[in-house]
């Protein structure tokens, strides 16, 4: 056969692989797999941009911000257009530019653009470092004419001298900076000075070096300052990330843990788009339904574990609409195992499929288990009875190939923990914990810890846990 051109940023070894399973799993789709994947990798993409634009996040804030960052971002264009039209010639594309004293912010602007956009000749693949804002020979000057606009309190000018102190450090790690300048510190003092004129995406960069100690000393109390400051003007990613620092998985100096204060943060960042904050709820309810103290430390009511089992669910798949890879993959491994009661592998299959489209390479081994239980299924059907097959319609047939699949995945995805939350024990090969007789859900290690269980609430649940039948 051909030679399949590896896709997705998988090796060529894998997408042969994953194309030879779908030719067995569904052969109608396997040959467009190759091309459909990515295509689809790049429209999820372009979605998810759209929706997480800085233009998108400072839609909440004062309109001063997003009237800037508007206005920088045509500015960038402009100046791209400018330089193609002047064969990259800046004197002809600067020539009709007033930069005297009396320079409108637009016009210096564009300047600034106009000659930081020039880089040297890039030769080698290697040569990183000449990518770099601060490697153009224009430098200087460029950064010179945002300073002026940043004197006439435009804060995205500030935002930009910023961030191209950031891709120095990046690209060259401070190489291009002859005058021995560190390119981190450069990069939060300008965040900083935007911060303070109040602009959100800069209060959110210097909170968040502050938290990692880049560029600045760190501390945890003054992020969580800036934080809020940014929160205050609806910054999604501000409002997630103090959710994260009072959620304290690991613990942060300064940072007391406060799980109201996380799950609030949360569902302010959930309500403003942001599908990570969607994807970290869920964990937490699914989390609550093993362990009803957590709930309780979070201030959430209710004691029933399938209605935590539900709301976390529905908020990972809020956050996988929201094209979260994270969310996605641990969906396909939800459905894929029966952990939570919620078996099912084409939902398992597609969950994976769209991960990995999404970029989450850890998708990958998952979804080739799902196509291998699949095809184990098929195989066994066919040995079975072949014309009783031929002869059901296609979702009759479907059915019946997850129903053998479901028995045929041993390496079903998890390892059941002892249903007991007062225990930790976790399987050490599938099926060795015994189930409930009554539900067929709840496992366990050992008697004692099914009866333990039953007395604290498993009683009360079980009867409502019996396996639906479809």
């Amino acid at each position: 056969g051909e030679t399949i051109p590896p896709f997705l940023g998988l090796s060529q070894q894998q997408s042969s692989l994953l194309v030879a399973l779908y030719a067995q799993v569904d052969p109608e789709f396997a040959p467009q797999v190759p091309t459909m994947l990515p295509v689809a990798a790049q429209q999820l993409a372009t979605e998810y941009e759209k929706k997480n634009s800085v233009a998108k996040k400072l839609e909440r804030s004062n309109m001063t911000w997003s009237d800037e960052y508007e206005l920088l971002t045509n500015i960038q264009q402009q100046a791209v257009e400018r330089l193609s039209e002047a064969n990259m010639d800046v004197t002809k594309a600067t020539a009709d530019l007033n930069l005297g004293d009396d320079a409108k912010v637009t016009d210096l602007l564009l300047a600034s653009f106009l000659y930081g956009g020039v880089r040297e000749e890039i030769t080698g693949e290697n040569d990183r470092a000449k990518m770099s804002p601060v490697a153009s020979p224009n430098f200087k000057g460029a950064k010179a004419l945002l300073e002026r606009v940043f004197e006439k309190k435009f804060s995205m000018a500030g935002v930009q001298i910023g961030s191209l102190y950031v891709q120095e450090d990046k690209l060259a790690g401070g190489a291009n900076c002859t005058d021995g300048t560190d390119p981190k510190k450069e990069a939060y003092n300008w965040y900083l000075k935007a911060a303070k004129l109040g602009n959100p995406m800069a209060q959110h960069k210097v909170a968040f070096y502050l938290e990692r100690g880049y560029g600045c000393q760190k501390d945890a109390k003054v992020a969580i300052e800036w934080y809020e400051k940014a929160c205050a003007e609806g910054y999604p990613d501000s409002a997630h990330n103090l959710a994260i620092l009072y959620q304290a998985v690991e613990p942060v100096v300064g940072v007391t843990k406060d799980l109201k204060k996380a799950v609030e943060y949360f569902e302010k960042a959930k309500q403003w788009g942001f599908a990570p904050a969607s994807n970290a709820l869920g964990r937490m309810y699914l989390l609550m339904s093993k362990d009803m103290n957590i709930a309780k430390e979070a201030g959430i009511e209710g004691d029933d574990e399938k209605e935590f089992i539900v709301t976390g669910i529905s908020l990972l798949e809020d956050s996988a609409n929201g094209s979260d890879a994270d969310a996605m993959t641990l969906l396909g491994m939800i459905f894929g195992s029966k952990e939570y009661g919620l078996y099912d592998l084409d939902k398992s299959q597609s969950f994976f499929e769209l991960a990995l489209v999404r970029g989450d390479l850890e998708a990958y081994p998952y979804l080739v288990r799902i196509l291998r239980a699949k095809m184990a299924a098929k195989a066994a059907l066919e040995k079975q009875n072949m014309e009783n097959f031929e002869k059901m319609d296609s979702a009759s047939q479907q059915k019946l190939i997850q129903q053998l699949a479901k028995d045929a995945s041993a390496e079903s995805i998890t390892l059941v923990n002892c249903s007991n939350p007062e225990c930790d024990k976790k399987e050490s090969s599938k099926g060795e914990f015994s189930k409930c007789s009554a539900c067929k859900k709840a496992a366990y290690c050992s008697r004692a810890c099914q009866k333990e269980h039953w007395k604290n609430g498993h009683k009360a649940v079980c009867s409502l846990n019996k396996p639906t039948t479809a």
